[in-house]
């Protein structure tokens, strides 16, 4: 006969929920702030160094990896910012883990784990291929595309001409699938993970969204979050152009909290950003 024991934890109390939500918070906007500090030094920088590509790759490192580090500092999973692919990109990951707790168990109970298996131990855990979800995503960025993408080659077309910049013949640039695939690597994934996955993330906790129109979402989280977006993009250029990011951006929010994944999100950014490389080419 089994004898069963029934434990009883004692919930958070509210006033400690948002306290530790303000925290968070508090955390994540230092982050940005950061970050914004280093778009403005590192664009200057750029102009007059020729280290450009060396400059916004460090830049794109800290959106990768500071949200990864304070997220696993806190004790949780990365996956609950949405920053995972449906196991795309964890999945790997959680294979070469499987192969270092093996090892590790092979060694014996005492051997002390170092900083990388730390690390993987939160990183890969549960990482396992979601094909269906990972469709579903797909499929949301390509439909988002088909709806949006005509309508700004029609306002695009119209400020060109404004401008003064005639259309000129279509063509298809060269490097068009290289511009694709470093606005979707180098700049969509970096942005997304930082900005949506987990600025948005930690926010939403302090003001949770509770209204949305058309799909999109509508509240002080997202308001804010777009507006430091485009504010990262302004920053050290100045020109009112690139404050164009924040409508975008609710875009990107609402394709990451339809699936809770960045996945959509990265895929339609990076598929926006060279659409608009492709339409320029026609007004050169």
């Amino acid at each position: 006969m089994t004898a069963s024991v029934t434990t009883t934890t004692t919930p958070p109390s509210p006033s400690t929920t948002t306290a530790s939500a303000r925290q968070g918070a508090r955390e994540a906007l230092w982050a940005t702030a950061g970050l914004l500090s280093a778009l403005w030094v590192g664009k200057h920088l750029a102009r007059v160094s020729g280290f450009g590509d060396v400059i916004f790759t460090l830049i794109a490192a800290f959106q990768l990896y500071v949200p990864l580090w304070l997220i696993q500092r806190g004790g949780e999973l990365p996956e609950s910012h949405a920053i995972h692919a449906h196991g795309v990109l964890l999945g790997p990951i959680a294979a070469l883990r499987r192969r270092v707790v093996f090892g590790r168990r092979r060694r014996g109970r005492g051997h002390r784990p170092g900083p990388f298996s730390r690390w993987l131990a939160h990183y890969g855990r549960g990482a396992t291929l979601r094909p269906a979800a990972l469709g579903r995503d797909l499929r949301a960025a390509v439909v988002v595309a088909l709806i949006t993408f005509p309508i700004f080659a029609l306002s695009h077309h119209v400020w060109q001409e404004l401008l003064g910049h005639p259309w000129r013949m279509w063509r298809v640039p060269d490097d068009l699938v290289v511009v694709w695939l470093k606005n979707t690597l180098l700049i969509a994934l970096p942005e997304e993970l930082f900005y949506r996955g987990f600025l948005e993330t930690r926010l939403e906790r302090l003001w949770p969204t509770r209204r949305t129109f058309l799909g999109l979402p509508l509240g002080r989280t997202v308001v804010l979050a777009s507006a430091l977006f485009a504010l990262g993009h302004f920053l050290g250029e100045y020109n009112p152009a690139r404050l164009g990011p924040f409508f975008p951006a609710f875009v990107f929010s609402a394709l990451t909290r339809r699936s809770g994944s960045i996945t959509g999100a990265v895929a339609y950014h990076g598929a926006s950003n060279a659409f608009s490389f492709l339409l320029a080419a026609a007004y050169r």
